[in-house]
This record gives C-alpha cells, sequence and structure tokens, in this order.
C-alpha cells in the first residue's frame, strides 16, 4: 500500500520514520513545498520504500494527483491546510488523517465545522477522514472515551499538559505559528450546555503534575478537545456533561513571555500596513524567532545530557463537579534521550505527537477503522480505543491511570 504524506517537518520525519516499519506498507510519498526538507526525511529515515516531491499543500489538484493510488493521505503541515488536503483526499478518493484543525484567521471550532461539512462527501465515496489524531489532541481524546463510557455519571472532562523544557540551543518541537495563534485566540470550552471563551492566558492555576515536571502554571488554551468532546462523548450515553476544558502549562518565565507577546500583538494573524506593505504580525515573529538547530546537533546534545525535554499529559473525570476526579489518565512521552536513541534528531513532542497518528494511521489501513465519514478519535469503535492505548505502551508512550473509588485510590497501567 502507498501512503502520502504532506509536510516534511518534524511530525512528517516522525510519520515516516513509523509508517515504513509496517508490513503493509510499500511506499511512503513524502512531499513538500521545500523539496529539500523531503528528499531529507526520504534519505533519513524512509528505509528504501520513501520518495519525494514538491508539492503546494494549498494547490488541491496537484496533491490528488500526487495521492493517486495511494490507500491515504496525511496531513503533517498546519492545521490551516485541513480544508484543501480534505478536497484533495476527497478528489483522490483517498482516505484522510490528521492531527489538529483549524480554518485561515478563524477558530479551531471553525475547523471541526468545517471538517465536519465533509462528512457526507467522505461517506459518499466510502471513505474514513479521521481528524485530531496526535497526542493532544488524539490520544487526549481516546482516554477521556474510555473513561466516560465506565462511568454511570461524568459531569466535568478537564485536560492538561504540562513540559520541563530546557537546551543550550534553539529547538522548534511544535509549529511556532501554531502555538502562537492558539496563544492569541480566546480559548474555547464549554460549560454548562454552551461553547464559550476565555480571554487568551485566562484561567492561570498552579498545578501538581507528576514527576518529573512538577508542581508549573497552567492556563486556558485554544485546543480541539473542547471542540469534539461536548458532541461527541454524549454519543457513548448522555450521563450529564456540562464542562471540558483544556489548559497547558509550562515554566512561569516561558508562559509570561509568550502573554507579553500575544498583548502586544505579534501573534495576530490580521495583516497590519507597515510602511505600506501588508504584513501578519505572526509571519514577522516567527521569521526572527531562531531556526531550530540541526537534527545530527539534537542528537548530539541530546546524548551528552545538555537537552532537558519532559512532558506529562493529565485527563481527568469527574462525576460531579466539586468532587475529587473520579477516573484520571497519565501520558507520560519518553523523553528527548529515549527518542533520539530510536529516531535520531526527533523530539519529544514530535514522537509523542505523530507516533499515535502513526497507529491510528495503521488501524486505518488494515481496516479496523473503516467508517466512512469524518470522525474524530473518539468516535472510532472502543475495542480500537483499547488495543491503541496497549500499543501505545508498546512504543514507549507510557499511559497510567489512577481511579478513585470514594475511600481508596487505585493506580495503575491504563
Amino acid at each position: 500500500m502507498k501512503v502520502i504524506i504532506i509536510g516534511a517537518g518534524e511530525q512528517g520525519y516522525v510519520l515516516t520514520w513509523n509508517l515504513v516499519k509496517h508490513l503493509a506498507v510499500d511506499e511512503v510519498l513524502i512531499a513538500d513545498y521545500d523539496e529539500a526538507k523531503a528528499i531529507e526525511v526520504a534519505e533519513r529515515v524512509g528505509g528504501g520504500k520513501a520518495r519525494a516531491r514538491k508539492v503546494d499543500a494549498r494547490d488541491v489538484q496537484a496533491v490528488a494527483g500526487l495521492a493517486e493510488g495511494a490507500e491515504l493521505l496525511i496531513n503533517a503541515v498546519i492545521p490551516e491546510w485541513d480544508e484543501p488536503l480534505m478536497q484533495s483526499a476527497l478528489a483522490a478518493k483517498r482516505h484522510y488523517l490528521d492531527m489538529a484543525t483549524r480554518t485561515v484567521g478563524g477558530t479551531v471550532d471553525d475547523g471541526y465545522l468545517m471538517q465536519m461539512g465533509m462528512d457526507r462527501a467522505f461517506r459518499e465515496i466510502g471513505r474514513t477522514a479521521l481528524i485530531h489524531c496526535g497526542m493532544t489532541p488524539g490520544v487526549t481524546n481516546t482516554l477521556a472515551a474510555i473513561g466516560y463510557e465506565e462511568l454511570d455519571h461524568c459531569e466535568e472532562v478537564r485536560i492538561k499538559g504540562g513540559g520541563l523544557f530546557k537546551s543550550e540551543v534553539p529547538i522548534q518541537v511544535w509549529s511556532q505559528e501554531t502555538y502562537y495563534i492558539d496563544s492569541q485566540t480566546p480559548t474555547l470550552y464549554y460549560d454548562e450546555g454552551e461553547f464559550l471563551r476565555a480571554e487568551p492566558f485566562g484561567g492561570w492555576e498552579y498545578y501538581d503534575f507528576p514527576a518529573p515536571v512538577g508542581r508549573t502554571p497552567v492556563t486556558f488554551h485554544e485546543h480541539e478537545e473542547c471542540s469534539t468532546l461536548p458532541r461527541w462523548l454524549p454519543k457513548l450515553g448522555e450521563k450529564g456533561l456540562k464542562h471540558v476544558e483544556f489548559k497547558l502549562g509550562g515554566s512561569e518565565e516561558g508562559l509570561k513571555k509568550a502573554k507579553t507577546l500575544v498583548d502586544m500583538g505579534f501573534a495576530s494573524d490580521k495583516p497590519i500596513d507597515v510602511k505600506g506593505a501588508q504584513i501578519r504580525p505572526i509571519d514577522l515573529l516567527v521569521k526572527l524567532l531562531p531556526s531550530t538547530t540541526p537534527r545530527e546537533e539534537i542528537r548530539r546534545m541530546a546524548g551528552e545530557g545538555k537537552i532537558t525535554d519532559e512532558g506529562v499529559y493529565v485527563i481527568e473525570l469527574f462525576r460531579h463537579k466539586g468532587e475529587l476526579a473520579e477516573d484520571t489518565f497519565y501520558v507520560f512521552p519518553p523523553n528527548i534521550q529515549w527518542v533520539n536513541d530510536v529516531i535520531p534528531g526527533a523530539n519529544r513532542v514530535s514522537y509523542g505527537t505523530s507516533t499515535p497518528a502513526a497507529i491510528h494511521a495503521e488501524y486505518v489501513l488494515e481496516g479496523q477503522i473503516s467508517s466512512p465519514g469524518v470522525i474524530p478519535c473518539e468516535g472510532v469503535p472502543r475495542d480500537v480505543r483499547l488495543d491503541y492505548v496497549r500499543e501505545l505502551n508498546r512504543r514507549g508512550i507510557r499511559v497510567a491511570r489512577r481511579i478513585w473509588y470514594g475511600c481508596d485510590d487505585v493506580y495503575g497501567p491504563a
């Protein structure tokens, strides 16, 4: 089978590394506007199965042409290109998969609604569009669905991500454009049956993550879970869901710096006039940020312990508001040292995002996920979700679970 990956950045790198290992995959076409990046990925991790091509992700017909003969098209570029890439998948009559969503100039909820607007078209061609398949969203949604399904009543789902990062050289572990646009967007959350928005960096609190992250500040952050979980969890049973939120944490210094840039308008994606030229502030900000260090240098410094890159994600399900969490999942992606032992030059975020996406891609290729239409991770069959968690653990992404029975905590693997 042939798979086409659009985007040869950090996510495309890890996706290619994963998918060429699958016995049923005989070709991976890695395509990017920067053909040199695609060639590098194919040569470094393609295993003799990958080839590179140049393409503009926004060119629906060009991408559809490259997808001819493929079974699956994967979006590994910025989420703003979901729409044209889904149109390409429809034109080529291929399955589709992505890791996040947003529309150009819009929000993640705009992106989700745009994607669901293509549901009928994917059903008509008998193909699956599996959306939001990374770590968060993706792993987080899946675990929330597993926990929700096992409770007889669930009023709240609260998701938090925490990280501990230090480096002597610049490393961009995720699209800085996506991070800052999400950060400057009034944050979606769900409360008492309504989709509401909080101010950027609102809801500041300190949260005690498990080691090695520890206590860090977290704030509201625009994320897809708050768009899909309120709409899809009730499909598993009406259980009184009233509240869904997502908060992202990090160092206090880092969050305050990011907030300052947002407050000054540098993260805006709305063009402004600068001496007669129309410039998006976010484009200037991303251009001025230091470039990512070459992969060989990352590998070397990770091996020497000069980079710290740890993270943990927490998914809490509350039976009733104001009570202790009834069910809590903890997700521990491998650190950068572990990652570089298996895929040199990658990082904790790229591995932790694209490996879950690769697992879902394999399920689509194998027919384990086969329902036509547009669905997020929480919408796949329960047996697939449970197998997915086992596969995450096999690939180094540890998932643990704590269930509170009113008097005792019970800990164990998920």
